[in-house]
């Protein structure tokens, strides 16, 4: 598969932050040497790894969500933590990039308090 690159690495990795970081209660830490995105008491919800031309974003899904884009060839179960429901999504275009966004609002859906949850899809 071909990709055709529309956006650089690093401002597909900006809109990832940009986005993440525009929930209530998010905030950014790197305790592993790369970011995640937490929400409310320490709950992750989002890791961002930017190596050179590769960008990954590893988001938590529901299992109906996994079932089916972990079918995509750019998606994979992530390592250590995939039984547990998060996948590694590979950010190359456009389109992965569209993806992965959508994906990011649902994990901060799934980990966010229940009083601010609904803000992921407010303006989507």
């Amino acid at each position: 598969m071909q990709h055709v690159r529309t956006r650089s690495t690093s401002s597909a990795a900006h809109a990832i932050r940009e986005l993440a970081l525009s929930f209530p209660q998010t905030y950014e830490d790197a305790p592993w040497g790369f970011p995640v995105f937490k929400v409310g008491a320490n709950k992750l919800f989002a890791m961002l790894i930017e190596d050179g031309d590769r960008l990954e974003l590893t988001v938590k899904l529901t299992q109906e969500e996994r079932q089916i884009v972990e079918l995509l060839p750019w998606v994979r179960s992530a390592s250590h933590i995939g039984r547990y429901g998060w996948v590694t999504a590979t950010v190359t275009d456009v389109e992965t990039l569209a993806a992965a966004l959508e994906w990011l609002r649902e994990s901060y859906w799934l980990k966010a308090p229940a009083a601010v949850r609904e803000a992921a899809f407010e303006d989507a």
